[in-house]
């Protein structure tokens, strides 16, 4: 099995060592296992994401006045580099806080993604419904034609995961100038997740979904 790179490796084998662990001990199916997991990655990340978001928050607030001060002082590059420090410090931004969360969160995110999308623990192994094979997509039926990066057939667990990552970004955006991109983007892990491996899309679809609700109680708690 590939772990991944170097940094991610460490990684990678305790996720895969976590979910045959809980597998094990509690006697769960492997889908359960993912719910499981998914929920306790979101309250370890919760901080992290808080702290992202009120970065991002504050960062609205004195995006117009860096604007000022970027006509003010367009012509002397190192008063201007004074200038936003000085405001920086006046309102307790870091312009950096808002990066190092997602940067921590990233070689973690990343192991989940390589161990879900290859591991043979899901193989045979069902969930619910229509889910038949946690390795394997969850098609429900066909299509008479090939849509370019989507395939053939229709899987279920991609449009929601979309659904829970546009509910996300709805709350979250502030700058209606960068929505386009990001429903573009979001569009595209649409298309590309619909032939993973369910489990993968499973575990993403409800990590947004628990997302979704800390960002609401966010922006409700502002």
């Amino acid at each position: 099995m590939n772990f991944g790179w170097l940094i991610i490796k460490p990684f990678s084998r305790f996720v895969l060592w976590f979910i045959k662990l809980i597998h094990s001990s509690l006697g769960l199916n492997y889908g359960f296992v993912l719910i499981l997991v998914a929920l306790i990655m979101r309250i370890v990340m919760g901080p992290l994401t808080r702290k992202s978001a009120e970065s991002s928050a504050k960062m609205q607030v004195v995006a117009p006045l860096q604007k000022k001060l970027q006509e003010k002082h367009k012509g002397n590059p190192q008063q201007l580099q004074q200038e936003m420090g000085k405001l920086w410090k006046e309102h307790g931004v870091n312009p950096l806080s808002g990066c190092l969360p997602l940067l921590v969160q990233w070689p973690v995110l990343m192991s989940f993604f390589i161990v879900f999308r290859s591991t043979i623990e899901f193989r045979g192994h069902p969930f619910v419904f229509w889910i038949k094979d946690l390795s394997q997509p969850d098609y429900i039926f066909s299509l008479p034609f090939s849509v370019p990066f989507y395939g053939d057939a229709v899987a279920v667990l991609p449009i929601i995961m979309g659904i829970s990552m546009f509910l996300t970004m709805g709350v979250t955006m502030q700058d209606n100038s960068q929505k386009t991109m990001m429903y573009f983007m979001n569009a595209f892990f649409i298309l590309i997740f619909n032939s993973f491996p369910s489990g993968l899309t499973l575990y993403y679809t409800i990590f947004n979904l628990l997302s979704y609700q800390q960002q609401l109680s966010i922006k409700k708690n502002k």
